[in-house]
């Protein structure tokens, strides 16, 4: 970064001085922070100002400047979304400008200050350093995490288990039709455990545990690559370490890795996805010439299609774009990629029907308008008779307002007294009276809006992040899961809870990493640091994630499931080594032969 050595005039320092202490007096009365912090904090920002005083990057300036003014509004508009609000939430005032302009400019001064720091510091790989073979490296780590994760399904024995696990297993026994609801192939890996483990003479409460130990062993594999993958780029020692301290200290991977989510095994692919995306960019697309690196990349879409219903949206524009990119190899990539990008809605949509398995519910999609028009109807908002007719026929409008709950639709999606037929055969009616009723309800629509997505971009908001065993008995019994008594494992039941709850809710700054809010604005924070460094080329390795979190934005049923951001909780070391330039080096502790990336 361009520094000037210049010194600063007595005058802009006291200019400078004033400005820190009224900005962290500003700050601090927003988050409601002792005052005694005010001195530290305002000392903090003076030396941060003077800083970036000697930093002269345009481009710095108005990336970091773009980035605290949203993440300022974000912080604004959380404070008056949260869950304390009740059913509806306050509106916009006039001084909320200056708690914005203060966030604004402090968040400015550290993350300017954190960019030109980054820029400064490239991590330095270097291939040489090897003390274990990338093999080596990938058996180790597996076993590490395996190990690390797998006494949690011994604690909670036969595994985690909540509804929408007793909603596949009831699928693969073949209690229920087949439903797309529940994504199809997580059922059909489900249905041969299950039935192996009936042939063997065993029951489905060993069937779910062997499930679960072969899950967390698919997870231990992925994740464990991405050693093996630091390994081949010459990652240091203590870059590894750190990752690896992360994914075994950190309670939520062995809790996740033994609950019986699809969303486990897709946040996973999704990882190897990003990590061979970086391959291919690196390789400046040459990977795509390998019909053996093509045909395992193309088959690597295939989970992420077919494991969560908003995977295709996620693979295509990241096909598009990689297909854009490297048009010269449009002969052996065009192909490949029409072939995943039409196959998978023909399977998804014809192929679906031929073989008698329903698709997800309309409903399941437009959680978000009809959280709108529920907030509105709750609200005495602008309802014309003949919308009111129409509604009715979904769900009456008394009971709509009853149920009505502002940050979870399923109150109204699950009523008994929704008619979802009605809705699956009137789907451009929906659509069309929703937008009709969105110009007279602007500011319902908003508010309603805002506190059904909050705690995906909202760093202050939290909510459940795991379950422990089977938390419904009665559904459970259902599909034959019967947990038993806790016995010699109460206490580590108790201590394997209590560690994610502290991690959560006591631990002020590493609480940060299960914040679904704090994860997101990490990789928005990424993105905007490729761009800094002039490695916009890199954004594409973050756009699985920001499609992620988009299609969050437009269909989530509730307002925040740390489950649906798992793959961001997954990515999260990798998008911190992504915030910084890479300088490739032939020898260690060798400034010679460097390769800037």
């Amino acid at each position: 970064m361009e520094k000037s050595n210049s010194p600063v005039s007595v005058p802009c320092g006291i200019a400078a001085a004033v400005c820190s202490v009224f900005l962290a007096a500003v700050t601090l009365c927003f988050f409601r922070a002792p005052l005694f912090l005010l001195l530290p904090a305002a000392a903090g920002l003076f030396l941060l100002l003077r800083q970036i005083s000697q930093v002269h990057n345009r481009r710095l300036f108005v990336c970091n400047a773009i980035f605290s003014l949203l993440l300022a509004i974000s912080f604004i508009a959380g404070n008056k979304a949260n869950l304390q609000s009740g059913q509806t939430m306050s509106s916009f005032l006039h001084n909320d400008l200056l708690p914005l302009a203060a966030l604004g400019a402090v968040f400015f001064i550290c993350f300017s200050c954190m960019s030109d720091f980054i820029g400064r510091h490239p991590v330095h790989l270097c291939r040489k350093r090897r003390r274990l073979s990338p093999g080596k490296m990938w058996l180790a780590s597996t076993l590490v995490l395996f190990f690390s994760w797998i006494p949690c399904l011994f604690v909670f024995y036969p595994g985690n288990i909540s509804g929408d696990s007793v909603a596949c297993i009831a699928c693969a026994l073949g209690k229920v039709p087949l439903s797309n609801q529940q994504p199809l192939l997580y059922i059909l890996l489900i249905r041969p455990v299950l039935q192996f483990a009936f042939a063997i003479g065993r029951d489905i409460n060993f069937g779910a545990a062997l499930f679960l130990t072969l899950q967390t062993a698919v997870m231990a594999v992925v994740i464990g690559y991405f050693f093996c993958w630091l390994t081949q780029k010459g990652a240091a020692p203590w870059i590894q370490i750190l990752c690896m301290a992360y994914f075994v200290l950190n309670p939520v991977f062995s809790i996740y890795a033994v609950t019986m989510w699809k969303d486990i095994l897709f946040s996973a692919f999704t990882l190897l996805y990003l990590l061979q995306l970086y391959n291919i960019l690196q390789s400046g697309g040459e990977k795509l010439q390998s019909l053996g690196y093509l045909v395992g990349f193309v088959l690597l879409n295939i989970p992420l299609c077919f494991l969560r219903n908003n995977g295709y949206y996620l693979v295509f524009v990241t096909l598009v774009i990689l297909a854009v990119l490297y048009r010269k190899y449009w002969k052996r990539v065009l192909p490949a990629f029409l072939a995943v990008l039409i196959l998978v809605p023909v399977i998804q949509g014809p192929g679906y029907k031929a073989a008698n398995v329903a698709a997800s519910p309309f409903a399941e999609s437009v959680g978000i308008p009809l959280q709108q028009i529920g907030y509105t109807v709750a609200n005495d908002g602008a309802v014309t008779v003949e919308q009111k007719a129409f509604l009715n026929q979904i769900l009456p409008l008394d009971t709509m307002k009853k149920s009505y709950r502002p940050y979870i639709v399923n109150p109204i999606k699950f009523n008994s007294a929704f008619n979802n037929n009605f809705l699956e055969s009137h789907k451009g009616e929906f659509i069309k009276v929703w937008a009709q009723m969105l110009r007279p309800n602007w500011k319902k629509y908003v508010k309603a809006y805002l506190m059904e997505t909050v705690g995906y971009w909202h760093i202050g908001t939290a909510n459940w992040i795991a379950l422990y065993g089977a938390v419904d008995p009665e559904m459970c019994r259902m599909v034959g899961i019967v947990q038993p008594d806790a016995g010699s494992f109460a206490w580590s039941r108790g201590a394997v809870k209590n560690s994610l709850d502290c991690l959560q809710k006591q631990i002020p700054v590493l609480s940060l990493i299960l914040s679904i809010g704090f994860l997101f604005w990490a990789v928005l924070y990424a993105a905007f640091q490729m761009i800094i460094q002039k490695r916009r080329k890199k954004l594409l390795l973050l756009v699985p994630l920001l499609l992620l979190w988009l299609t969050l934005m437009v269909a989530t049923p509730t307002f925040c499931e740390f489950r649906y951001m798992f793959a961001f909780s997954i990515a999260f070391p990798l998008v911190v080594l992504l915030s910084f330039p890479v300088e490739q080096r032939e020898k260690m502790n060798s400034p010679r032969h460097l390769k800037t990336e």
